[in-house]
Protein backbone atom coordinates (compact mmCIF):
# COMPACT_ATOMS: atom_id res chain seq x y z
CA UNK A 1 0.00 0.00 0.00
CA UNK A 2 1.54 3.28 -0.87
CA UNK A 3 1.50 5.91 1.52
CA UNK A 4 -0.39 9.14 1.28
CA UNK A 5 1.87 12.19 1.34
CA UNK A 6 -0.42 13.64 3.64
CA UNK A 7 -0.89 11.13 6.55
CA UNK A 8 3.12 11.20 6.99
CA UNK A 9 3.99 11.19 10.21
CA UNK A 10 5.19 14.64 11.23
CA UNK A 11 7.52 14.30 14.51
CA UNK A 12 8.15 17.70 16.53
CA UNK A 13 10.96 17.18 19.49
CA UNK A 14 10.03 19.38 22.44
CA UNK A 15 11.24 17.45 25.15
CA UNK A 16 14.21 19.70 25.81
CA UNK A 17 15.04 21.88 28.90
CA UNK A 18 16.02 25.29 26.92
CA UNK A 19 18.42 26.14 29.62
CA UNK A 20 19.82 29.15 27.25
CA UNK A 21 16.58 30.84 27.27
CA UNK A 22 16.63 31.56 30.85
CA UNK A 23 13.75 32.87 32.25
CA UNK A 24 11.33 32.26 28.91
CA UNK A 25 11.57 28.19 30.01
CA UNK A 26 11.37 28.64 33.81
CA UNK A 27 7.69 28.02 33.76
CA UNK A 28 6.85 26.59 30.23
CA UNK A 29 8.65 24.20 27.42
CA UNK A 30 10.23 26.27 25.43
CA UNK A 31 7.78 25.85 22.28
CA UNK A 32 5.13 27.47 23.69
CA UNK A 33 6.92 30.66 23.86
CA UNK A 34 5.60 33.24 21.88
CA UNK A 35 6.32 34.62 18.89
CA UNK A 36 4.43 37.07 18.37
CA UNK A 37 1.42 37.02 19.82
CA UNK A 38 1.12 32.85 19.22
CA UNK A 39 3.47 30.10 20.49
CA UNK A 40 6.28 28.45 18.46
CA UNK A 41 4.67 25.13 18.20
CA UNK A 42 1.60 27.01 16.95
CA UNK A 43 3.27 28.18 13.84
CA UNK A 44 5.12 24.83 13.20
CA UNK A 45 1.51 23.20 12.94
CA UNK A 46 0.02 25.96 11.08
CA UNK A 47 2.68 25.87 8.12
CA UNK A 48 2.62 21.71 8.32
CA UNK A 49 -1.12 21.85 8.05
CA UNK A 50 -1.15 24.14 5.08
CA UNK A 51 0.56 21.87 3.12
CA UNK A 52 -1.98 19.03 3.64
CA UNK A 53 -0.24 17.11 7.11
CA UNK A 54 -2.59 16.33 9.64
CA UNK A 55 -1.01 13.17 11.68
CA UNK A 56 1.33 14.39 14.30
CA UNK A 57 3.26 13.30 17.11
CA UNK A 58 5.16 15.19 19.79
CA UNK A 59 7.90 14.06 21.87
CA UNK A 60 7.49 15.42 25.14
CA UNK A 61 10.29 15.93 28.45
CA UNK A 62 10.60 19.09 30.40
CA UNK A 63 7.32 20.54 31.18
CA UNK A 64 5.39 17.68 29.34
CA UNK A 65 2.04 17.83 30.74
CA UNK A 66 1.94 21.87 30.00
CA UNK A 67 2.48 21.32 26.18
CA UNK A 68 0.02 18.29 26.19
CA UNK A 69 -2.96 20.15 27.96
CA UNK A 70 -2.31 22.77 25.63
CA UNK A 71 -1.99 21.04 22.65
CA UNK A 72 -5.25 18.47 23.10
CA UNK A 73 -7.09 21.72 24.01
CA UNK A 74 -6.22 23.54 20.63
CA UNK A 75 -6.12 20.26 18.42
CA UNK A 76 -7.90 16.92 18.04
CA UNK A 77 -5.82 13.59 17.32
CA UNK A 78 -2.64 14.47 18.48
CA UNK A 79 -0.03 11.81 19.84
CA UNK A 80 2.59 12.28 22.29
CA UNK A 81 5.65 10.39 23.38
CA UNK A 82 7.56 11.04 26.31
CA UNK A 83 11.44 8.69 26.61
CA UNK A 84 12.23 10.46 29.83
CA UNK A 85 13.64 13.87 30.21
CA UNK A 86 17.18 12.46 30.31
CA UNK A 87 17.03 10.56 27.09
CA UNK A 88 18.53 12.19 24.39
CA UNK A 89 17.27 12.94 20.75
CA UNK A 90 18.07 10.01 18.94
CA UNK A 91 16.09 7.47 21.63
CA UNK A 92 13.08 10.08 22.05
CA UNK A 93 13.01 9.68 17.66
CA UNK A 94 13.37 5.48 18.32
CA UNK A 95 10.67 5.87 21.11
CA UNK A 96 8.12 7.45 19.19
CA UNK A 97 8.64 5.36 16.17
CA UNK A 98 9.36 2.04 17.08
CA UNK A 99 5.63 0.92 16.03
CA UNK A 100 5.91 2.84 13.24
CA UNK A 101 6.32 1.06 9.64
CA UNK A 102 6.25 4.39 7.35
CA UNK A 103 8.18 7.02 6.30
CA UNK A 104 8.21 10.12 9.29
CA UNK A 105 9.10 14.11 8.71
CA UNK A 106 11.12 14.93 12.01
CA UNK A 107 11.57 18.87 13.10
CA UNK A 108 13.11 20.41 16.14
CA UNK A 109 9.99 21.97 18.30
CA UNK A 110 12.45 25.41 18.10
CA UNK A 111 12.85 25.49 14.38
CA UNK A 112 10.35 27.70 11.59
CA UNK A 113 11.58 27.19 7.82
CA UNK A 114 9.38 27.25 4.70
CA UNK A 115 10.27 23.87 3.28
CA UNK A 116 8.11 22.46 0.56
CA UNK A 117 7.50 19.16 2.50
CA UNK A 118 6.12 17.14 -0.07
CA UNK A 119 8.51 18.05 -2.55
CA UNK A 120 11.30 16.68 0.14
CA UNK A 121 9.79 13.49 0.66
CA UNK A 122 9.38 13.01 -3.21
CA UNK A 123 12.60 13.78 -3.66
CA UNK A 124 13.52 11.58 -0.50
CA UNK A 125 11.62 8.79 -2.31
CA UNK A 126 13.52 8.87 -5.31
CA UNK A 127 16.84 8.95 -3.77
CA UNK A 128 16.05 5.56 -1.92
CA UNK A 129 18.01 6.57 1.15
CA UNK A 130 16.88 5.81 4.92
CA UNK A 131 17.57 9.31 5.92
CA UNK A 132 17.13 12.64 3.90
CA UNK A 133 18.37 15.78 5.67
CA UNK A 134 17.66 18.98 4.89
CA UNK A 135 20.71 21.31 4.26
CA UNK A 136 21.00 25.14 4.20
CA UNK A 137 24.18 27.43 3.00
CA UNK A 138 24.52 29.89 6.52
CA UNK A 139 27.39 32.45 6.24
CA UNK A 140 29.91 32.27 8.57
CA UNK A 141 30.79 35.05 10.87
CA UNK A 142 34.30 34.52 11.30
CA UNK A 143 37.28 33.39 9.06
CA UNK A 144 38.56 29.87 8.54
CA UNK A 145 41.89 29.36 8.91
CA UNK A 146 44.03 25.78 8.63
CA UNK A 147 47.70 25.33 9.66
CA UNK A 148 50.18 22.91 9.76
CA UNK A 149 51.99 20.55 12.26
CA UNK A 150 54.70 23.58 12.75
CA UNK A 151 52.16 26.05 13.07
CA UNK A 152 52.51 27.81 9.96
CA UNK A 153 48.88 29.23 8.41
CA UNK A 154 48.28 27.12 5.24
CA UNK A 155 45.00 28.66 3.92
CA UNK A 156 42.64 31.47 5.47
CA UNK A 157 39.32 31.93 4.35
CA UNK A 158 37.53 34.87 4.57
CA UNK A 159 33.23 34.50 6.10
CA UNK A 160 32.92 31.47 4.26
CA UNK A 161 29.09 30.00 3.53
CA UNK A 162 28.97 26.56 4.93
CA UNK A 163 26.69 24.19 4.80
CA UNK A 164 24.48 23.30 7.58
CA UNK A 165 22.18 21.11 8.88
CA UNK A 166 18.54 22.76 10.14
CA UNK A 167 16.58 20.06 12.43
CA UNK A 168 14.41 18.80 9.66
CA UNK A 169 15.08 15.31 8.14
CA UNK A 170 12.98 12.32 6.53
CA UNK A 171 13.59 9.06 7.51
CA UNK A 172 12.71 5.43 7.41
CA UNK A 173 12.33 3.46 10.38
CA UNK A 174 14.42 0.76 9.13
CA UNK A 175 17.32 2.68 10.04
CA UNK A 176 17.13 1.59 13.26
CA UNK A 177 18.44 -1.92 12.09
CA UNK A 178 21.57 -0.08 11.32
CA UNK A 179 22.23 1.43 14.48
CA UNK A 180 23.22 -0.16 17.89
CA UNK A 181 21.83 0.32 21.26
CA UNK A 182 24.89 2.12 22.53
CA UNK A 183 24.03 4.75 19.94
CA UNK A 184 20.53 4.68 20.45
CA UNK A 185 20.78 5.81 24.54
CA UNK A 186 23.50 8.09 23.67
CA UNK A 187 22.91 11.35 25.36
CA UNK A 188 21.52 14.28 24.15
CA UNK A 189 22.65 14.94 20.92
CA UNK A 190 25.57 12.49 20.50
CA UNK A 191 23.17 9.66 19.01
CA UNK A 192 21.85 11.78 16.03
CA UNK A 193 25.43 12.76 15.33
CA UNK A 194 26.72 9.08 15.92
CA UNK A 195 23.64 7.77 13.77
CA UNK A 196 23.99 10.33 10.75
CA UNK A 197 27.80 9.21 10.52
CA UNK A 198 27.11 5.39 10.80
CA UNK A 199 24.25 5.82 8.03
CA UNK A 200 26.38 7.94 5.63
CA UNK A 201 29.06 5.25 5.94
CA UNK A 202 27.06 3.06 4.65
CA UNK A 203 25.62 5.35 1.82
CA UNK A 204 21.94 5.44 3.33
CA UNK A 205 21.81 9.50 3.72
CA UNK A 206 20.42 12.09 1.24
CA UNK A 207 20.84 16.14 1.08
CA UNK A 208 18.08 18.27 0.16
CA UNK A 209 19.14 21.70 -0.22
CA UNK A 210 17.29 24.70 0.77
CA UNK A 211 17.66 28.33 0.45
CA UNK A 212 14.73 29.79 2.27
CA UNK A 213 13.92 31.49 5.11
CA UNK A 214 14.67 29.80 8.50
CA UNK A 215 13.58 31.35 12.28
CA UNK A 216 15.33 29.11 15.16
CA UNK A 217 14.80 29.72 18.60
CA UNK A 218 17.73 28.80 20.62
CA UNK A 219 18.67 31.54 22.39
CA UNK A 220 17.52 35.25 24.17
CA UNK A 221 18.84 36.60 20.78
CA UNK A 222 16.98 34.23 18.23
CA UNK A 223 14.08 35.24 19.74
CA UNK A 224 14.34 38.80 19.56
CA UNK A 225 15.22 37.62 15.94
CA UNK A 226 12.20 35.26 15.28
CA UNK A 227 10.11 38.34 16.46
CA UNK A 228 11.24 40.34 14.14
CA UNK A 229 11.14 38.17 11.14
CA UNK A 230 7.57 36.06 12.18
CA UNK A 231 5.73 37.76 9.60
CA UNK A 232 7.37 36.47 7.02
CA UNK A 233 7.09 33.10 7.78
CA UNK A 234 3.31 32.69 9.15
CA UNK A 235 0.34 34.56 7.97
CA UNK A 236 -0.82 35.41 11.37
CA UNK A 237 1.24 36.06 14.48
Amino acid sequence: MIQKISDTKILILCGGRGKRMGKFTKNIPKPLIKVGKTPIIQHKIYYYKKQGFKNFTFCVGYKANILKKFLNRKYKKVTFSNAGIKSGILKRIYVALKDHKDTSIISYGDTMAKINLKDLIIKHKKSKSLMSLVIAPIKNPFGIVKWNSKKKLTSFEEKPILNHFIGYAVIEPKIFKFLNKNTINSRDGEGIVKAIKQLVSKRLVNVYKYDGLQITVNSINELKEARSNIGKYITFS
